[in-house]
């Protein structure tokens, strides 16, 4: 029993430190895309930006997991059935992981790929000279003729959708 204890307190502890380490790097955002850890699903791998917000949305979990982890690890070394609160520390951790990550996935999912965004234009959210984006990605040469299409609005922001015969909201009183 003694045994199992310790041991149930060692991989407590190592996966509070493991989970600790991926939620504060996640929640402050140093996880980057890779391979081993965060959330990675489809979703999430999908672009820097899907993987970032999904894993910053399940930070907090992880770190939760993380102490639940940490106050079973201790509890384990304390007695004869320290191993049952060891490993139900551990299984306890597993679930809260499993939520939020699933939690992860639902939001990172909510990010539109570049493709579907079109690609082009101040629509798409790039930073690189939007004229180019139209001759080679296919776009309109009107940079206003997606305004509209894309749920960014950032077109209607900067006054590419207005025409010039559209009323002032200054001169008319209204807001829109």
């Amino acid at each position: 029993m003694q045994l199992l204890s310790i041991v149930s307190a060692i991989v407590a502890l190592a996966l509070a430190v493991l989970w600790a380490c991926v939620g504060g790097a996640a929640l402050t955002g140093r996880l980057k895309r890779n391979r081993w850890f965060g959330v990675r699903s489809d979703q999430t791998m999908k672009s820097e930006e899907a993987f970032a917000l999904g894993n910053k949305v399940a930070a907090p979990g992880f770190l939760g997991a993380a102490l639940v982890l940490l106050i079973g690890g201790v509890l384990a070394f304390g007695g004869r059935w320290g191993f049952v609160l060891g490993f139900g520390a551990i299984l306890v951790g597993l679930v809260i992981v499993s939520v939020v990550a699933g939690l992860g996935m639902r939001i990172a999912a909510t990010v539109p790929d570049a493709e579907e965004s079109g690609g082009c234009g101040c629509c798409s959210g790039s930073s690189h000279d939007a004229a180019a984006d139209h001759d080679e990605g296919g776009c309109a040469d009107d940079p206003a003729s997606d305004c509209g299409a894309s749920s960014c609005g950032s077109c209607a922001l900067q006054g590419m959708c207005t025409t010039e015969a559209a009323p002032d909201a200054k001169t008319t009183g209204t807001a829109h």
